[in-house]
């Protein structure tokens, strides 16, 4: 009995054995590229296709505990549930593991790709390693770059076609380039970048002297593997010269802060989409710049007044500006004329009843007076102290310690200051700034009051008076003092004798 037991055992493990050399595993994909590259099986999903990935496991009549991992991974850990669905199919000695991946998280989805294996179970077979790639179609840029699909007249212009998607694959990668559904051919087409070696195009299209026959469209396909084709969205590019010169500019109004103009446009202009109007004060350096749309009319705001620009416009397209008009010169209407403007001091204490700004200040000290006058036309602007006009050479008659400055705010606004320097006290008085045009005068008042601190004014010299019956004083003036000296000198004189003989 123990030995029929034995033998039992030994046939199960047997037959254990056999089945497990007889199982197969076999991975295969739907709506996906299926690439052997070197060691490795790649499955490539496709941009906005439901892809599914089948692992098959043959020679068993048990279904394995098949199962998906992504670097060891388990699938529920590593993609959410709304992106995948799982299916086990089961047919005698065959099963079949399927994973499917929504097609509208393919575009992005970037857990898709990776390293995955599949595990058949537990001494069935050992796990089958492959890698997953995310591929859409490749796409082409342009350098310089199109402008709403245009590209400038008698240029170079290089398409390149990027494959990123691929680049794991990159090793014996090949392109192909279609213009119009033809290969590029002549002598302004050759082909530059990566791939020269293989004796196929390149990456990189290179299109000299572009013209007419340039407009076309344009699409490139990435190979890779065993002719493994990828092609590209098809691009439509035009070639376009930009257009000809603006003619005639012309003023059609003028204010003191703007310019109305407006001009033509040359024969054979071409496409024009817009303009670029370049002005200038005539005494400046650099030209300000302003955009236009397609009307052949525009207003410059924000000038100076009475003054000349300088001013060119040039138009544009999608193949780019041309080139720039000759200059035409205009003026800026006059300001109207009215009696001067002088700005009131801030920081100054008024006195309504004197219309005066009052400032106080002691001996030795520096003493600006500003007076801002803006007029049309320019004002006269004087000084002058208690009435009398301060010259703009020291007088005799005034205090020497004067100076005076100038400086222009704008065309039309000037500041005029007057300088006390290291002030004495006979600088105080009444100050005034008189600003007259042919349309009127405006003043600006000033009471400046200089006080010397050691010198005692009235106050303090009343209070070192006698303060009569019933007072007292608090010192004694000089005079006074002298005299009750004298006063005490006479009484000892007088006395002295008697004093002697006393003593005697």
């Amino acid at each position: 009995m123990r030995t029929e037991t034995i033998l039992a055992v030994l046939s199960l493990l047997s037959s254990l054995v056999h089945v497990a050399e007889a199982v197969s595993v076999k991975i295969s994909g739907e709506n996906v590229y299926s690439i052997l590259y070197g060691d490795m099986q790649y499955f490539m999903f496709i941009e906005d296709k439901e892809a599914t990935i089948s692992c098959t496991v043959t020679g068993t009549n048990t279904a394995p505990n098949t199962a998906f991992l992504k670097e060891g991974v388990p699938l529920d850990r590593v993609l959410p549930e709304s992106l995948y669905r799982i299916e086990r199919v089961s047919n005698g000695d065959s099963h079949t593991l399927k994973l499917k991946i929504d097609s509208m998280y393919t575009g992005g989805y970037t857990n898709i790709v990776g390293n995955w294996t599949c595990e058949p179970g537990r001494n069935v077979a050992a796990p089958h390693h492959f890698k997953t790639l995310l591929t859409g179609k490749p796409e082409i840029t342009f350098s310089p770059p199109l402008v709403q699909g245009v590209a400038r007249m008698d240029t170079t212009i290089t398409l390149r076609c990027h494959c990123n998607s691929l680049d794991e694959l990159s090793e014996g990668r090949k392109w192909n380039w279609f213009i119009d559904n033809a290969t590029p051919a002549g002598s302004k087409i050759h082909y530059e970048g990566a791939g020269s070696e293989t004796g196929y195009p390149t990456d990189q299209l290179v299109i000299r002297d572009l013209d007419d026959l340039d407009s076309a469209r344009y699409r490139c396909v990435c190979i890779v593997g065993h002719n493994i084709q990828f092609t590209s969205t098809e691009v439509q590019m035009s070639v376009m010269s930009p257009p000809g010169t603006p003619t005639d500019i012309r003023m059609e109004d003028s204010t003191m802060d703007t310019l109305t103009i407006s001009w033509s446009n040359s024969q054979n202009m071409g496409v024009v989409l817009g303009y670029q109007i370049s002005y200038k004060d005539a005494a400046d350096r650099a030209y300000r710049e302003v955009k236009t749309g397609g009307e052949q009319r525009y207003t410059l705001e924000g000038l100076a007044p009475l003054t000349q620009y300088n001013v060119k416009i040039a138009a544009s397209n999608n193949a780019g500006s041309g080139d720039y008009s000759d200059i035409a010169t205009f003026t800026t209407a006059q300001p109207r004329e009215s009696k001067p403007v002088i700005t009131k001091p801030r920081q100054l204490v008024y006195d309504e009843d004197d219309n005066v700004y009052l400032i106080d200040a002691g001996v030795g000290v520096d003493i600006s007076l500003t007076c801002r006058v803006n007029s049309y036309p320019a004002a006269m602007v004087e000084w002058h102290l208690d009435g009398a006009v301060l010259a703009a050479q020291p007088s005799s008659d005034l205090p020497q310690n004067y100076d005076r400055s100038q400086q222009t705010i704008s065309q039309f606004e000037e500041e005029y200051v007057l300088i006390v320097r290291t002030t004495r006290t006979e600088n105080s008085g009444r100050y005034t700034c008189t600003a007259k045009n042919t349309k009127g005068k405006e003043i600006l008042a000033f009471l400046l009051r200089v006080k010397d601190d050691k010198v005692p004014d009235e106050g303090e010299a009343e209070e070192n008076k006698d303060p009569g019956p019933g007072g007292s004083a608090t010192s004694l003036s000089l005079s006074s003092l002298i005299f009750l000296i004298s006063l005490l000198h006479l009484t000892v004189l007088l006395v002295s004798p008697q004093r002697d003989l006393l003593i005697l």
